[in-house]
């Protein structure tokens, strides 16, 4: 999320894409495009989407303990 933020603040629109699992850990791309393209950054994230699929969130209780 720290990157994101980054991109927030500076005024460029930024999207995280989740791409899978390695490892066990979470991976993704983030996608930042010029000042005012959100709608490039917004086809961008779907072109990615429909070639991975949507990916399910990370159940965090799987393979540590519940709280």
């Amino acid at each position: 999320m720290r990157l994101c933020t980054v991109t927030s603040f500076v005024g460029v629109p930024g999207v995280a894409v989740p791409t899978g699992v390695v490892e066990g850990l979470p991976c993704g791309v983030q996608i930042v495009g010029r000042a005012f393209r959100e709608d490039l950054c917004l086809e961008a994230a779907q072109a990615i989407e429909n070639r991975l699929g949507v990916l399910t969130p990370v159940d965090p209780r799987v393979g540590g303990r519940a709280a």
